[in-house]
């Protein structure tokens, strides 16, 4: 009997087509984009297999069509090809609408019975994730929720869970240890409005709306002082919270001297309908004199009325920095506050593409943790 060799990661294999490529134990790498992650998964695509990694990579992008039939039921249909034998990575974000995760959870199952060798969720925003709490007889926790059902919808063959700057450190709990890896877009979105201040000539002061979020992003402010050999004074807030869904500013702490005259960066996780920022701000002009304010975050969830809130020319807030977690090109109402020069977005694409190639090749990712 022959005995079967032992391939490395990396070895050269020869395809029955007679392509070599190097060996890796999942198989070929498939992006499954949701709906509006198309152009991002395309951009990672580009990225991956133009740039200069140890391992050649090639990324097969899948296309999928979700609808109804006549009765009123859902269906998804998707290419079996490069599905079976492939690692498969699905690409989403919040927020978790039921349209979304009705979608998202059908993919999930179509992946599983395909036969993927391995099946790894990509989620910007964590859906649910601002659900993160019991709240006494009103609402419970509900990212455990959604755990459970992503791994309903695979057999419990889902790999791993990557998302970004997550509400709440307790949400990586909320799967067996491991299953949730954080990644981080707080420096790259510190440094892009550090830099843009710097030109205005304004010293510069952060504020985080509590000492948890000052707590959770101070490896980022270490990393990004380092860099620019820049030490940032820091304020932070209290909350007065009325419910889980509305909170108002209630006191503020740290190097208050330091806002007078200075561009301020409000810093968070999320920005949702833009109430909670626009008081913080006029708070920060009134009492304490900033110069500006600038509302520097990685989900730009902005729902509700916050367009309309920010495109007020006496709006509090002078600008707001977003990532792209949440894709913007699907949302027309924020192109006023883009050609305005009010919202800035940064691609997370460099960012997701290095994420990607170091998961597919199971290198670790923690230098963006």
């Amino acid at each position: 009997m022959n005995a079967q060799a032992i391939r490395y990661r990396g070895d050269t294999v020869t395809e029955p087509d007679g392509t070599a490529r190097p060996f890796n134990q999942h198989g070929g790498l498939t992006l499954i984009p949701m709906p509006g992650f198309e152009s991002l998964a395309l951009e990672v695509k580009s990225r991956v297999e133009g740039g200069s990694y140890e391992f050649d990579t090639s990324i097969d992008v899948a296309d999928f069509e979700f609808g109804y039939r006549a009765n009123g039921e859902p269906y998804v249909r998707l290419g079996k090809e490069h599905i079976a034998g492939h690692d498969c990575v699905v690409l989403t974000s919040g927020p978790g609408t039921p349209a979304v995760l009705l979608q998202f959870m059908l993919i999930l199952r179509y992946l599983s019975g395909r036969r993927a060798s391995r099946i790894t969720v990509v989620t910007g925003y964590f859906p649910l994730g601002r659900s993160d709490k019991d709240e006494g007889n009103l609402e419970f926790a509900l990212p455990p929720l959604i755990i459970d059902l992503m791994m309903m919808s695979t057999y419990s063959r889902l790999d791993r869970v990557i998302a970004v700057d997550l509400h709440a450190p307790q949400v990586v709990m909320s799967g067996r240890t491991g299953f949730i890896t954080e990644v981080s877009m707080v420096r790259r979105m510190l440094k892009r409005a550090v830099d843009e201040a710097t030109a205005l000539g304004n010293p510069i002061c952060l504020c985080f709306p509590d000492d948890t979020a000052a707590k959770r992003m101070e490896s980022a402010v270490e990393q990004t002082s380092e860099q620019l050999g820049i030490t940032f004074p820091v304020v932070y807030g209290t909350k007065r919270r009325k419910s889980s869904r509305e909170s108002t500013p209630a006191a503020l702490f740290g190097d208050l001297d330091a806002i007078d005259g200075a561009t301020v960066l409000n810093l968070d996780d999320e920005i949702a309908t833009g109430g909670t920022n626009i008081d913080s701000a006029a708070d920060l002009k009134a009492r304490f004199g900033a110069a500006r304010v600038w509302a520097v975050v990685t989900h730009g969830v902005l729902c509700g009325p916050a367009a309309d809130r920010f495109s007020d020319p006496d709006c509090a807030v002078d600008r707001v920095f977003i990532s792209d977690t949440i894709p913007v090109s699907t949302r027309p109402e924020l192109t006023q506050l883009i050609e305005a020069g009010r919202l800035d977005v940064t691609s997370w694409s460099p960012d997701l593409s290095w994420i990607l190639y170091h998961h597919h090749w199971n290198l670790s990712i923690r230098e963006l943790r």
